[in-house]
């Protein structure tokens, strides 16, 4: 969870002078979650510590906060009255958010409108994660079907050059190899080469024959294989559309006035 993260960072300099101005730029910063109302990020039913102006704390903010208090302290342990502590900063907070939003900080302060835009994408981000690791077998074979141009080994070419002074080794290389080795101009042919073929580069002094003796690679590894990384891949890609379709809605949902002449 984005806020478990966000209060663990905080508390975890509790054993430190907790500096008023940090405290509100923090608690300003996690006001995203009530300032954009973001659907379900508390339910009303909450397993809540407590509640401030009708906003719960929830157990696992609570519980994480006192686990970050606890991995401060030498022996690994929380200490006689860290609770009441934990729970008297995480009422603070919520104070605090709401001072900052009766201050207007998040509409006036750069710094933290910028924190507040980074929160949401983390929470949007956080929760299609969620989501995308729960996927079935069946949603990533589909996705790898679809997508299966970002699964393909990288093709490598065995060419050999006549006529020409450039050293080439004898075994596969890689497309950019061949481009460090003869320029872009004359990877891009050889890529489209078919096995055998040749091509003529330069005139008179300066030619020379290129020709593709072998090719290999440049088709997608099968599922079992790269399962691994069809998840990762899928995971960033739920998530670039969750950012998205926020977004989106966001703007239908929103009356936008544009002034720029």
């Amino acid at each position: 969870m984005v806020v478990a993260d966000l209060l663990e960072r905080w508390f975890g300099a509790m054993s430190r002078p907790w500096l008023l101005a940090g405290g509100m730029l923090a608690g300003a910063v996690l006001a995203v979650f009530y300032i954009v109302r973001v659907p379900d990020a508390v339910a009303p039913d909450a397993d809540a510590v407590a509640w401030v102006n009708d906003r719960p704390i929830s157990r696992e903010s609570y519980e994480s906060a006192l686990r970050a208090v606890a991995g401060d302290r030498k022996s690994g342990t929380l200490q006689a009255g860290d609770r009441d502590r934990v729970l008297e900063r995480l009422i603070d907070q919520e104070l605090l958010i709401d001072r900052a939003i009766e201050l207007g900080l998040h509409e006036r302060d750069p710094q933290i409108r910028n924190q507040l835009a980074t929160a949401m994408i983390d929470f949007l981000v956080r929760r299609a994660e969620d989501a995308a690791g729960a996927a079935k077998e069946s949603e990533l074979r589909a996705f790898y079907e679809e997508q299966r141009f970002r699964f393909e080994r990288a093709a490598q070419y065995r060419v050999a050059v006549e006529g020409s002074a450039v050293p080439l080794p004898g075994g596969f290389l890689l497309k950019k190899e061949v481009e460090q080795r003869l320029g872009p101009t004359i990877a891009d042919r050889v890529a489209e080469l078919s096995v055998g073929d040749s091509i003529a580069v330069g005139e008179g002094g300066d030619a020379y024959t290129v020709t593709l003796l072998e090719r290999r690679g440049g088709e997608a590894v099968p599922f079992e294989e790269a399962e691994d990384a069809v998840r990762g891949a899928y995971s960033r890609h739920r998530s670039e559309v969750a950012v998205r379709e926020f977004l989106e809605l966001a703007r239908r949902r929103t009356d936008i006035v544009v002034e720029l002449d």
